[in-house]
């Protein structure tokens, strides 16, 4: 079997999702990094092993001395051609110093050379010349896309039976292409349904005012005819947790995500997907704990999906700032986000989040949310670009 060789920096992703594909061949990856990248190797590591790809850290100098960079890597080479391996150089990452020190000593020994294209995910072929490139399988998990930045992820264990799924996704697009004008309603319906998470009940009574409102009873008919909740003499009661917690704004995500459900079968690039994710990161001797409503993987890129049900008046820059800070640290270089928001969006936010390089789905789009979606997914490039 073919031994693989790759540079750990900042952002090794492509240097796992080529030895995830079936039809490249791959027994051992070797890793290149310093001391302190260590850590790296052994998230690595932990998604190979367990795939019958044996693994093995070479260490090289942390300083910037190239001849002692060159005689290092020389040492690797040396060993690897006396054991008569047959070796393929990654060159998908690493520093630009250590790179061409490795692209110089593997291509002395006229090893093949690849590089996997960030947008095209195409394995391109360096040495030897006239290679055919290749499209790379999109096999990378969501979990194993986590564990390389560091993170430990928890999927949800429950799962929505197929017929209430769809219900819920029925009433969520229903909801979702009256945006604009069931906003007060589902505003009243959100604070209802957090009043008793404080209260810790499933029911609530509504004011006098709150009963006379045309959009919230639309709303409760809704939840009513779909088994989620009952309304009696102004007293609306949640059938139970779950069904509050729908009310509260988890509406949005569950239609976000059986949207996402729905693309998958036409857009072959979108591998894994998971709803509210639990995401935990070692920072120091804490760890820090934060959810990502909706997150994929598409052409081997982690797509993080915000839904926010509540205005931004208040928090607009803190909840861009923070999706951003979460597309950069668990996704690295090519990760990518997006904000679905129910209420509508000040000018100041839509300005931010172009800045940041975040998507915007406003309540205007929410009707149209599959060709939104469907649009972003394919700007991640990947075969589909040439299917479809």
């Amino acid at each position: 079997m073919i031994t693989h060789v790759g540079i750990i920096d900042q952002d090794p992703v492509r240097l796992i999702t080529s030895l995830l594909d079936h039809g490249v061949p791959a027994g051992k990856m070797i890793f290149i990094g310093t001391e302190a990248q260590q850590e790296t190797y052994g998230r690595l590591s932990s998604i190979l092993i367990p795939r019958d790809i044996e693994t093995e850290f070479f260490t090289i100098p942390d300083s910037i001395n190239i001849t002692t960079l060159r005689q290092r890597l020389n040492e690797l080479a040396t060993r690897l051609k006396e054991s008569n391996s047959e070796v393929w150089f990654n060159a998908s990452c690493g520093l630009r110093h250590r790179l061409l020190s490795a692209y110089e000593v593997f291509r002395s020994y006229q090893w093949p050379i690849y590089v996997i294209e960030p947008y095209s995910d195409e394995m391109c072929w360096l040495y030897p010349a006239g290679r055919e490139q290749q499209q790379v399988e999109d096999r990378i998990q969501l979990t194993d896309y986590l564990t390389i930045f560091g993170a430990r992820a928890e999927l949800p264990e429950t799962s929505v039976p197929e017929a209430l799924n769809q219900q819920l996704w029925d009433l969520g697009q229903r909801w979702a292409s009256s945006a604009l004008e069931l906003g007060p309603g589902l505003a009243t319906l959100n604070y209802l349904a957090t009043t008793c998470r404080k209260e810790q009940k499933l029911d609530v009574e509504l004011s006098d005012k709150q009963q006379g409102y045309k959009e919230l009873a639309l709303l409760i008919n809704d939840l009513q005819e779909t088994g989620l909740a009952h309304y009696d003499n102004g007293i609306l009661t949640f059938r139970h947790e779950e069904a509050r917690r729908f009310a509260n704004g988890e509406w949005l995500e569950n239609l976000v995500h059986s949207t996402v459900r729905a693309i998958q079968s036409k857009l072959p690039t979108i591998q894994d997907h998971s709803l509210g994710v639990q995401v935990y990161r070692q920072i120091g001797d804490r760890e820090v704990r934060n959810e990502l409503d909706v997150a994929t993987v598409v052409n081997n890129k982690l797509h993080i999906i915000e839904c926010k049900t509540k205005g931004m008046r208040d928090d607009g820059d803190d909840t861009l700032y923070k999706l951003e800070s979460l597309r950069d640290l668990l996704g690295g270089l090519q990760a990518r986000a997006m904000l679905v928001s129910f209420r509508p969006l000040r000018h100041h936010d839509l300005i931010r989040a172009e800045d940041l390089g975040l998507a915007i789905i406003g309540p205007e789009q929410l009707g149209e949310l599959e060709q939104h979606l469907h649009t972003w997914f394919k700007a991640a490039g990947g075969q589909a670009n040439r299917l479809l």
